[in-house]
């Protein structure tokens, strides 16, 4: 079975160590590297597994794939079944790469949001002693909701669950106890729910039932100090109506590191909006990204060979 892999550089990047570490640990695999842009039909007209992001056209040609792995959390572009000439094509994704360092991400958002400082780097930059006694957040017992409970919001509710933080999470469903959640909820309760956070931690993926989940309905409701942090996608919040809620004082403050649209455009008043902070989607970054996403693929693919149950596969009908 020929499986092929196309490390980029960027994303997908290996050693030579942990190829020959993959190699032996899945023996019976025939294991190749192909350069993400030497990568066409001639070279992977065999594969039967594919790690790696490919151009839309070529996914038609390939009529002997049967699973496709991404290197991403999200299948963003790829759960289109038509794109496929395999119509009973696996796509799995690499959740469980992420969640760590997003969450760590999201409480540093949370921290320098809650202790404003923005507005004292700000002042730093300008060279002015500014002791005006704003007022803050603390993240010690505040009421934290965390929408979806996938990888990345279940490491954040874990990483919070030290601060003795009251978490509720919102999924779907809902009948579910999570680990590190005080409650779960499903998603329609979030409007009638949003008057009690402090803060409200997004890691909803995008699709057309995530699109503008918090919108004007949602930020006229919420406390005026509370904080949103976007670590899902950017699409899943009305930007219009951030913008206005943040620079009206009808919330507190916002952490994005996804934006829509996205890159976010010089000039965008999101930029310059009250109290925000973002960063372009690089909350996922880390020096263990590359074995973390090694090890799913090697297990995952251990388990294709043997015939075991799969994990992280994508659901073509919800789009996550």
């Amino acid at each position: 079975m020929k499986v092929s892999i196309l490390p980029d550089g960027i994303i997908v990047k290996y050693t030579d160590e942990m190829l020959t570490e993959l190699k032996q640990t899945v023996p019976e695999a025939d294991i190749s590297c192909i350069s993400g842009s030497a990568a066409g039909l001639t070279e992977l007209a065999d594969s039967e597994v594919i790690y790696g992001r490919l151009p839309h056209e070529l996914l038609k040609e390939l009529k002997n794939l049967k699973w496709l792995h991404l290197p991403s959390a999200g299948a963003d572009n790829y759960t289109d079944l038509s794109l496929y000439a395999n119509p009973s094509i696996i796509l799995t994704k690499s959740s469980g790469t992420f969640g760590i360092p997003i969450a760590e991400h999201v409480i540093g958002m949370m921290i320098a949001l809650g202790r404003n400082f923005p507005l004292y780097h700000n002042a730093q930059k300008e060279g002015v002693w500014n002791s005006d006694r704003t007022e803050a957040i603390d993240i010690y017992k505040s009421n934290v909701m965390v929408l979806g409970l996938g990888d990345l919001g279940t490491q954040v509710c874990k990483h919070l669950s030290g601060f003795c933080c009251n978490i509720i999470g919102f999924r779907r469903d809902a009948s579910v106890p999570h680990e590190f959640a005080s409650e779960v909820r499903p998603m329609s309760r979030l409007r009638e729910s949003l008057p009690e956070a402090d803060f409200v931690i997004n890691c909803l993926p995008g699709t057309e039932e995530t699109s503008k989940v918090l919108g004007r309905d949602e930020f006229s409701v919420m406390k005026k100090r509370a904080i949103v942090i976007n670590v899902g996608r950017g699409t899943t919040i009305d930007t219009e109506a951030l913008v206005d809620a943040l620079n009206s004082g009808k919330i507190g403050g916002a952490g994005l590191d996804v934006t829509d649209p996205e890159p976010l455009p010089s000039g965008h008043p999101l930029w310059n909006a009250t109290n925000v902070l973002i960063t372009p989607h690089i909350s996922s970054l880390s020096p263990l990204n590359d074995a973390r996403r090694l090890s799913i693929f090697t297990d995952l693919l251990k388990r294709y060979l043997s015939g075991q149950p799969m994990y992280n596969t994508v659901d073509f009908s919800s789009g996550y």
